[in-house]
């Protein structure tokens, strides 16, 4: 086999990888709603939040998801999204390129002002989710104990729609395999977190 033969059958194979594991992640993110429901968690978007660009080529493949959940509940009482409820906002996000060279599972809750949403986050505002671990420009964030904690700066509440803190863990994504492992492995420690 000529290596140019080789080279295009490692790129069609590395695709192949991505469609199955695609495919996997739906499955997870459809397991992940049923269990959550019969645990109380009322998803707040249908679909994954993800970020997408036509810009940068890390755009074009998509490497983090994110679903945000709520437990179900008394009305937050927003008169601009009516689903909203009382409470914190459980965020699920799942990184394939993950820090250690593995894929990850961050589960985390998450703090606001619930008055100073306007609307149902879109697939596109994954950033509101993703950021608070990852710009210090905007938040105040430690890692201990394997722990994350940040805090909102307050010139960034109301570009973060009133985001105040969270707090998170992040485990390898393989842990999380089989019913069992996303109603313990997950939503159980979404409950747990400090």
């Amino acid at each position: 086999m000529s290596i140019t033969n080789e080279l295009g059958s490692n790129i069609s194979l590395a695709v192949e990888v991505l469609r199955e594991t695609y495919k996997n992640l739906n499955l997870l993110f459809s397991e992940m709603d049923m269990i959550g429901k019969d645990l109380g968690f009322v998803p707040l978007t249908a679909r994954f939040l993800r970020w997408k660009s036509d810009s940068y080529e890390d755009g074009w493949l998509l490497t983090n998801f994110i679903k945000i959940y709520q437990l179900d509940g008394a009305s937050a009482s927003n008169e601009h999204v009516p689903d909203l409820k009382e409470g914190a906002v459980y965020v699920v996000e799942i990184e394939l390129a993950g820090d250690d060279g593995y894929p990850e599972i961050t589960l985390s809750r998450f703090h606001y002002d619930l008055s100073r949403w306007e609307r149902m986050p879109a697939i596109s505002d994954h950033w509101l989710f993703n950021h608070p671990y990852r710009i210090e420009n905007h938040f105040d964030i430690e890692c201990v104990d394997d722990i994350w904690r940040s805090n909102v700066k307050e010139k960034s509440s109301k570009k973060y729609w009133g985001f105040k803190k969270a707090i998170g863990k992040t485990n390898p994504l393989v842990t999380v395999n089989d019913a069992e492992s996303i109603r313990v492995g997950i939503f159980q420690q979404l409950l747990d977190l400090p």
